[in-house]
């Protein structure tokens, strides 16, 4: 209880009167009999006092105490209550053991990632500075799927489902060949991913058992499982449902992950490789791939110029033959099965060993090609050749 020696005592028991009665009064007595089924409930009853009777805006609920923690709200109501006051002297205990049996209840939730894969969404506690992926317990009668949708509405504001909120409305509108201006273009600098006038109505799918991963604590046991939503508009507007759950929600780039967070880092090796597996099913390119490759655009020579010396260089590199970089290079050679089809040689002379061979003629720059040498090949030998590119096998 916060240090208010001056609270209103008879508003007070008024106040825990009202909880009692909508919390604990009419458990059944196969619930009292569990220490587990009474402290949930007194949970749930401490988060109401505190939310609904104390942040109240009236004379009366500023004179009430405040209880910091729920260990002390739940003394407090076992004084109060008869129910719970011939357990009084096991309180500890009891406390103790629900404590324990809580950090090993699994619990379910969300990683929410932007349409291209690098940023994932988190929340940060209610007054506090740590972040974490949206999640929780089971309800009663509820499956894990629907535990993690659940939960990440109440601590986002954003529905995977699209039930609830924003995403329901966003749904409705699209249902009726409406507009939706947020998704647009999730991300302006790739045409590859949801664009208004696609055929699905949301650039994400509902929860999918197939896209789920999971992790155990070592010390507890406690088993974590969290479904992958992709295509989740960043600037999509989150706001938090449950009341002090959650302070704060944001987009995090994988590559600048808050230094102070809980329950993230197990899930990140698992969670890099589904994105890649999702990126191949989905032909887009990784992270890594796509800067490669603007790298390799940036680098290439112009499609007319032959001479090596015009070929644009890194500060402080030698040129580089024929104009292409390393990954170029890399790719002719037979990685990814591709071929030098594209490659052509510098001009061609007398006396070049390719001219007295009849395979090139003086002035020419364009050298035979893997598939034109395959090709004569076959036509002198009759039987057809194949090459991947590379010479170890």
């Amino acid at each position: 209880m916060t240090n208010n020696n001056n609270y209103d005592k008879q508003a007070f028991e008024e106040a825990f009167d009202e909880v009692h009665m909508k919390f604990i009064l009419n458990l059944p007595d196969e619930e009292l009999a569990s220490s587990d089924r009474i402290f949930f409930q007194l949970e749930q009853a401490w988060w109401f006092y505190d939310d609904f009777i104390c942040d109240a805006n009236t004379a009366t609920a500023k004179k009430l105490p405040r209880f910091k923690h729920m260990k002390p709200f739940s003394l407090a109501m076992f004084n109060f209550s008869p129910l719970l006051q011939p357990m009084l002297d096991e309180f500890d205990t009891m406390y103790a053991e629900f404590s324990k049996y809580k950090r090993s209840i699994s619990t379910y939730g969300t990683i929410l990632l932007n349409a291209e894969g690098t940023k994932i969404a988190l929340c940060r506690n209610w007054k506090g500075k740590s972040w974490t992926l949206p999640g929780g317990k089971v309800n009663q009668n509820e499956s894990g799927k629907d535990a993690a949708a659940r939960e990440t509405y109440e601590e986002t504001g954003f529905d995977p489902d699209s039930e609830k909120g924003v995403c329901f409305e966003w749904r409705e509108r699209r249902e009726r060949g409406e507009i939706v201006e947020e998704l647009l273009l999730l991300n302006n600098n790739n045409d590859d991913y949801f664009q208004e006038d696609e055929e699905e109505l949301l650039p994400w799918k509902s929860l999918q058992d197939g896209d789920k991963l999971v992790y155990t604590e070592k010390d507890t046991n406690k088993r974590r499982t969290c479904y992958v939503c992709r295509g989740v508009p960043e600037n999509f507007p989150f706001e938090p449902v449950a009341r002090k759950e959650v302070a704060e929600v944001a987009f995090y780039d994988f590559n600048s992950l808050p230094k102070n967070n809980y329950g993230l880092m197990p899930f990140i090796g698992q969670l890099k490789r589904w994105i890649k597996r999702d990126n191949k099913k989905s032909g887009i390119k990784n992270r890594e791939e796509s800067r490669a490759g603007s790298r390799s655009k940036n680098n290439q020579t112009p499609s007319k110029q032959h001479n090596e010396t015009s070929s644009p260089t890194r500060k402080g590199s030698a040129p580089r033959q024929g104009g292409s970089t390393g990954k170029q290079r890399d790719r002719s050679r037979g990685k990814n099965n591709t071929s030098r089809s594209g490659s052509r040689g510098r001009e061609v002379h007398e006396g070049n060993k390719l001219i007295e061979s009849g395979l090139a003629s003086p002035g020419e720059t364009d050298r035979w090609t893997e598939e034109d040498m395959f090709a004569t090949n076959e036509k002198i030998l009759g039987k057809k050749y194949t090459y991947d590119g590379n010479p170890h096998d």
